[in-house]
């Protein structure tokens, strides 16, 4: 028999009773204590693997919703006939464009942030509601720990996955100040409510001012995006915009894997590993949401269809290439064995930039970018300018810039300057870019519609390599050109010798040999080499050599490409492989789509080990899948997320995500009676963390995968502040208005009391650690030691930075877990 010492009645310790469990208490109390313990701690954990399975279906809806675009129209430049028609009666001309619907501002800050911090929130409502609107210690404790894992913890980890000497950069930093400001401030007023204004008591005012300030954040946010108060061009934020919806236009077309194909790092004969390669550079170029990078963790996480770069070796290496820009299509005509063409139709005006990259020294002043015209010259034409960031940021390095540029009729050539920005530090050559867009009517776009920019620094005699580790040609091309590259200085005259180097091709029959010196005039940064190439117009095995640099002069040196391959392919085979990667690159894509149009789709996925790829699985995937097989099954069964526009799936989630969290809440509360833990303790440990780590694997797979920090750290402070604002808003209104008009006002009962008394005590240990987590990112971000980036930088640097932020959380954890027993008190 049991030892009754050793059982406890879980209906005893709770007031009120509990929502759904235990389903049998009467038997329950007679199981040995510390066993039943273990056995709500098993399922404690399974219930978190639940609710992280509905809430990426819930994500996924989100993804749907805000993804949704529309059509409009704008006039171009010539809307009054300006294309060399000068009647006045002239037709005005309007272009079609695809713009989203979305504010991204406003969708992360409402329907993400819901969907990020559904199960904190549900479970803050759940329980005031179902301990007769009575406070409890789980929600508000879940709310602050949460706060505090996401901003400590998560920063921390994102600071390190960056790999070394890579860096990310927040750029919607106007959005994220103010999202930052609430991050703190909503947690101050949390503590000014509790123990300043009204101690102890929650006044149905402060609920509703509580709750308003969520409209008010997103706002304030939407204004900070749109730059309302700096008078910027109406139009960028829409142009912004446009770019974010023709960005994700991922067609897997043969052009698009010939030029990431011929930039990989490896020479890849197999077409799967190909295609793999192929989807994540594509995904790469891509700006995705957080709920994407949420629904894609949560796949991987529970045996599902994976990204390639989660777990291929090769991928994740050809992955670190700086492809910044597609092959120009001069390459592309040397691939294909043509010269490249100009000409075409004369009755329409082409422009593009006299070149796909410049270089200019930092002490320069001004950099000056030529735009040509060709084709039809007998007409006044127009196309917009803007300029965006890459390693080089506005403001910092160059002066941000955008116009229209007008041809009036024979008129060919125009520049742009742009103003280049001095400074004394010493940095890496770096880069930004400008675009062209938006042609007037009877006007297209030609080949170079992006050109990048590189900015030089000027005192050192420069670091020389070859632009890229590998290069394909198809033997009818002729000639091979490579291109050297003079880095990070370009002071004086320096010298480099080339070598060529049979691997499987022979010299004097695939290829010319050479070994010849390559001479850089002070100031000149790139040199193409020239090799030619025989076609013998037999059936041949690709041919490979290698191009090796040498013998650096004048101080210079050789960087991390001295050795380049070079691939001489057969004409037939070639296409064979493009177009076999092009199809499996597309299926790829096409099991990437976030959320399903079918429930038969659903029930596959479901059914189906690493997205039906058995034979790539891991023993892991099988793991996972089979601990998470009973809820894909049974969330398989709620509506598909492009049924009814995502709304629908978006609702029934919602109502599932509550159901699975009340549950949570109940398990919470009994296994900490069991083991004797506070709840809120357990808030801040057990269920903080059950409830945050599918953000953390999002975090982790943006910080890595984006070119910026905003998908991976961009959104914590604006999901902090909005689970106060909605997980302890809401259900502080409803509470009191709920004892206001059902008990009289000299009734003790029509008060809401706050009990915990270490309530307090965390919020305040979270904002000293907020604020202190917030300064660091500040000052990381504008510090060369750092790498003026948020994450990633000196390895070193971003050690010490992600120490700091878990040392914080785990002073946050032990401070407020003794001071809730009472072992330290600062009253």
């Amino acid at each position: 028999m049991a030892d009754p010492a050793s059982n406890i009645s879980y209906v005893d310790h709770y007031k009120g009773g509990a929502m759904i469990l235990p389903l049998f208490e009467a038997s329950e109390s007679q199981w040995n204590r510390y066993g039943r313990a273990v056995a709500y701690l098993i399922g404690l954990c399974y219930m978190f693997l639940g609710v992280n399975i509905i809430a990426d279906v819930f994500m996924a809806s989100i993804e749907v919703i805000t993804s949704k675009t529309k059509k409009i129209k704008i006039a171009t430049a010539n809307a009054n006939g300006d294309n060399g028609d000068d009647s006045p009666n002239s037709a005005p001309h309007f272009d079609t464009i695809e713009v989203k619907i979305w504010n991204d501002t406003v969708s992360n800050l409402t329907l993400m942030a819901l969907g990020s911090s559904a199960p904190e929130i549900l479970l803050s409502i759940i329980e005031i509601v179902g301990n007769n609107f009575e406070p409890g210690e789980l929600g508000p404790g879940t709310i602050v720990g949460s706060a505090s894992f996401n901003l400590l913890v998560i920063t921390a980890i994102c600071i390190y996955v960056i790999p070394d000497d890579e860096s990310r950069r927040i750029k919607e930093i106007n959005v994220f100040a103010c999202t930052s400001f609430f991050a703190v401030f909503a947690y101050i007023w949390l503590y000014l409510v509790i123990e300043v204004i009204t101690p102890g008591v929650i006044e149905i005012w402060e609920g509703i001012v509580t709750f308003l300030f969520f409209p008010l954040i997103v706002l304030l946010a939407f204004a900070a995006d749109k730059n309302f108060w700096r008078k910027q061009m109406e139009m960028e934020g829409d142009w912004n915009q446009m770019q974010d919806v023709f960005s994700k236009q991922k067609t897997g077309s043969e052009e698009d894997v010939r030029h990431i194909i011929e930039m990989g790092k490896k020479q890849l004969k197999d077409p799967k590993e190909a295609a793999d390669i192929a989807t994540a550079e594509m995904l790469r170029r891509t700006h995705h949401s957080r709920a994407w990078y949420r629904v894609i963790a949560g796949r991987a996480n529970k045996g599902g269809s994976k990204v390639p770069f989660y777990n291929k070796p090769k991928v994740r290496e050809a992955m670190l290439m700086p492809m910044l820009m597609m092959v120009p299509d001069e390459d592309q005509a040397a691939l294909e064995g043509k010269e490249p063409s100009r000409n075409g139709d004369m009755t329409v005006a082409r422009v593009e930039f006299s070149a796909a990259a410049y270089s200019c020294m930092e002490n320069e002043g001004t950099i000056k970018l030529g735009v040509v015209r060709t084709g039809n010259l007998a007409c006044k034409t127009s196309v917009n300018f803007e300029t965006s960031d890459g390693t080089a940021n506005a403001g910092e390095d160059y002066v941000a810039k955008a116009g229209v540029i007008e041809f009036e009729e024979g008129e060919c050539i125009k520049c742009i300057e742009i103003e280049i920005i001095d400074d004394d530090v010493w940095e890496e050559t770096e880069t930004f870019f400008v675009r062209l867009f938006n042609p007037s009517r009877g006007t297209e776009m030609d080949k170079i519609c992006v050109t990048q920019v590189s900015i030089i620094n000027d005192d050192e005699p420069g670091i020389l390599q070859f632009q890229k580790p590998s290069y394909l040609y198809k033997e009818s091309a002729g000639m091979a050109e490579l291109v050297i590259e003079r880095n990070d200085g370009c002071d004086g005259r320096v010298t480099v010798r080339f070598k060529t180097k049979d691997i499987t091709a022979i010299a004097g029959k695939d290829y010319e040999a050479r070994d010849e010196e390559v001479e850089f005039t002070h100031g000149e940064v790139t040199k193409t080499i020239q090799i030619p190439l025989h076609d013998d117009d037999v059936f041949n095995e690709d041919k490979i050599f290698e191009v090796m640099l040498s013998d650096p002069t004048a101080g210079s040196t050789l960087g991390k490409i001295k050795c380049t391959i070079v691939t001489i392919l057969n004409d037939d085979d070639y296409q064979t492989l493009i177009t076999r990667v092009a199809n499996l690159t597309s299926v790829n894509l096409d099991k990437l789509v976030i959320g399903k149009e079918s429930w038969k789709q659903q029930f596959t996925e479901a059914l189906s080990v690493n997205g039906g790829n058995v034979d790539e699985a891991e023993a892991l995937d099988f793991v996972l899948h089979f601990l998470t097989f009973g809820w894909k099954v049974l969330f398989a069964c709620v509506p598909p997320a492009h049924i009814a526009g995502g709304w629908l799936c978006f609702c029934v989630s919602l109502g599932v995500i509550a159901i699975v969290t009340a549950i949570i809440g109940d398990m919470a509360s009994i296994l900490g009676l069991l083991l004797g833990i506070k709840d809120s303790v357990t808030a801040i440990t057990l269920v903080a963390l059950g409830t945050s780590l599918p953000d953390t694997f999002a975090s982790k797979v943006a910080a890595t995968n984006e070119d910026t920090a905003d998908a991976a750290i961009g959104n914590i402070t604006g999901s902090n502040s909005v689970n106060v604002f909605l997980g302890l808003g809401i259900p502080w209104v409803i509470a009191t208005l709920y004892k206001h008009y059902s008990y009289a006002s000299n009734d003790k009962r029509s008060k809401f009391i706050v009990e915990d008394k270490s309530l307090p005590f965390t919020i305040a240990l979270y904002s000293i650690a907020a604020i202190s987590t917030l300064l660091l990112l500040t000052w990381r971000r504008y510090s060369t030691q750092a790498g003026k980036a948020e994450l990633g930088g000196n390895p070193f640097v971003k050690k010490v930075s992600a120490g700091f932020c878990v040392s914080f959380w785990l002073i946050y954890i032990v401070c407020a877990s003794l001071y809730a027993y009472q072992i330290i008190d600062f009253s």
